[in-house]
């Protein structure tokens, strides 16, 4: 395994994978970005496709490509490593069924399961009557109904149990952990009978649980409508977004994510020609299905069954989501009950309706004057109380005065008096994402600085200089001049510098270091060409000539007040034309050095 985690690494291109996540900038030897894992505007987030390595400099996120899945995706390593050797083409080592962790039989479990449960459907005569119930009553055609992998579960209570348990010889207890089964006295039944099954997806495509949704025949029966896979290992309903295996490429390129309520809302307006889409369960987004979101776009559209204005969890969704920096919209569906709906009966006017979303801010507050005008009594208290708190929760202050004061206008009151009650108000706070804290880094001194500095600039344009004499004097603190001993060794023995192998040899408390000095930000040096690498260079190198003279200049004016004290005239006339050479080199310098070093 140990040899097959090296060829998988070897044959895997960091900068190309953490492209399909991140819009990386060249910027000299490596690639930059905005970090993936905390909010900034800067970006501080560095590629070195040298040492096929990341790490941002904001939030001390680093690895290599498969650290880098298992903190974006949130994968282990054994699925990291898989994912990577099948871009590889390479045929991971498999372990036995009994080996394998409790996720991965789980996921065995569900992708036999939705196997079943589609072959039912598309193959077998039990299935008729829910594919007729879609073809004919949900106008899906047999295209989509391939797409989304829908299936059917057969009224037989064990009908499940003698396929994947009596043929496919899979555990009993896997089925009860992945939610499909649970026990009856002795028998094993299928929690899912009877219905229409939606098979739930990760964003990779990885089968994780079931919707099941009832048949017409059986809604006058005492029945949930819909019933889901319950919290397992694998399915975590707020983490959920259903589709977006499907159509994460699409909400990529157009930079929009349009968010329904439901599997058939989704699938119908997906059919219909809106490829953008991703269901949730009910009308409120959670913080992590949004932190998923985020990875494909910043701008979401509501298309929700619900009042989105009069649902406070629907708020709180929308609150926590602009709070996350999202443009949020929201779409009215005049004349239609839900998305589904509209695309199966107009779906170019859900196309329109979309197209022309509102901000929500004016979606809210339209809705609110709207509901609440047949009754101009209390009319101005009801929307007070409605929408101030929402006001409050708008975190760019500026947004917020401006609605502020569009309120006022629209109560008839002073504008004093809203903000006045905006203060008094609580900005919502439940399931707001708190922002990642950053550590503040351990201060340097100056010295520390502009020695790395030198060694960032020597190693991304010539690392020869650090074996001249006058360079090698200028380096005394701790880590830069471990790094600058390690290289002269290394120069000893190869012929070309290779930063990778030169990491490699390196002993493991000076690595980060090294890689950090790698892949530093030399900010905008390389866009004006190597003469500007070599002018900075000199600049540090007479900055560090400075504070050395600068030290010996205090420890002289220590000396001359001893001698001072002891009256000794001969050493001090030594020592004060010593301090007076020192001082004039010092304003040469100091002249010399006036501007240019960047740090």
């Amino acid at each position: 395994m140990a040899d097959q985690v090296e060829e998988i690494k070897s044959k895997t291109d960091i900068i190309t994978l953490i492209s399909e996540y991140v819009d990386l900038k060249k910027s000299g030897r490596n690639y930059k970005a905005l970090c993936p894992f905390h909010s900034e505007k800067t970006p501080s987030f560095m590629v070195s496709s040298e040492l096929q390595i990341f790490k941002c400099f904001g939030c001390d996120a680093k690895g290599d490509a498969i650290s880098f899945l298992q903190q974006y995706e949130g994968m282990d390593f054994y699925d990291a490593l898989k994912f990577l050797a099948d871009k590889a083409g390479i045929k991971l080592e498999s372990l036995k069924f009994d080996q394998k962790n409790d996720n991965e039989r789980l996921l065995q479990v569900n992708s036999a399961a939705r196997y079943f449960y589609s072959w039912i459907l598309l193959n077998h005569h039990a299935g008729r009557i829910a594919l007729d119930y879609l073809i004919k009553s949900r106008n899906l055609t047999l295209d989509t109904i391939k797409t989304f992998q829908l299936g059917y579960s057969p009224e037989v209570p064990n009908a499940l149990k003698k396929f994947l348990i009596d043929k496919k010889k899979l555990n009993r207890e896997d089925l009860e952990k992945s939610g499909l089964t649970y026990l009856k006295g002795n028998e094993v039944v299928d929690r899912f009978r009877g219905r229409v099954i939606f098979p739930l997806f990760d964003h990779r495509g990885k089968s994780i649980g079931f919707a099941g949704r009832i048949l017409p025949k059986d809604e006058n029966k005492d029945l949930a409508k819909y019933i889901n896979t319950p919290e397992t290992p694998i399915y975590h309903k707020s983490d959920v977004l259903y589709g977006l295996n499907i159509t994460k490429q699409e909400i990529k390129r157009t930079k929009v994510g349009v968010v329904v309520e439901g599997e058939l809302d989704l699938i119908s307006s997906w059919q219909a020609g809106i490829k953008n889409n991703v269901a949730i369960k009910g009308s409120s987004l959670t913080g992590e299905q949004l932190r998923l979101l985020s990875r494909f776009t910043s701008k979401i559209i509501l298309a929700l069954d619900a009042d989105v204005a009069g649902d406070d969890a629907a708020r709180r969704g929308i609150s926590l989501a602009e709070n996350l920096g999202f443009d949020v919209r929201i779409v009215q569906l005049a004349g239609f009950k839900d998305p589904d709906e509209a695309a199966r009966k107009d779906p170019d006017k859900l196309k329109d309706a979309i197209k022309s979303a509102k901000g929500v801010w004016d979606y809210l507050m339209d809705s609110a004057f709207e509901r609440y005008k047949k009754d101009p009594e209390n009319a101005p208290a009801k929307v007070s109380k409605e929408l101030v708190p929402v006001i409050a929760s708008i975190s760019d202050k500026i947004v917020q005065a401006h609605y502020a004061g569009v309120l006022a206008r629209k109560l008839g009151v002073p504008v004093e008096a809203v903000v006045q009650q905006i203060e008094k108000t609580t900005t919502i706070k439940e399931g707001i994402i708190p922002r990642l804290e950053i550590a503040k880094p351990i201060s340097k001194s100056r010295n520390e600085l502009l020695e790395e500095r030198l060694l960032i600039l020597a190693f991304r344009h010539d690392p020869k200089i650090l074996t001249e004499k006058a360079v090698k004097v200028l380096i005394n603190t701790s880590l830069s001049k471990r790094i600058t001993e390690e290289y002269l060794s290394y120069i000893k023995k190869h012929k070309n510098f290779d930063p990778s192998l030169f990491a490699a040899d390196l002993p493991t408390e000076l690595v980060g270091g090294f890689t950090d000095i790698l892949l530093k930000d030399t900010k905008g040096l390389e866009d004006y060409g190597q003469e500007n690498y070599e002018h900075e260079i000199n600049l540090v190198k007479n900055e560090l000539r400075i504070l050395d003279i600068k030290k010996n200049l205090e420890d002289l004016a220590g000396k001359i007040k001893n001698l001072e004290f002891e009256k000794k005239k001969n050493e001090l006339k030594k020592v004060e034309k010593e301090f007076g050479e020192m001082t004039k080199k010092l304003n040469e310098l100091e002249e010399k050095n006036f501007r240019g070093i960047i740090l």
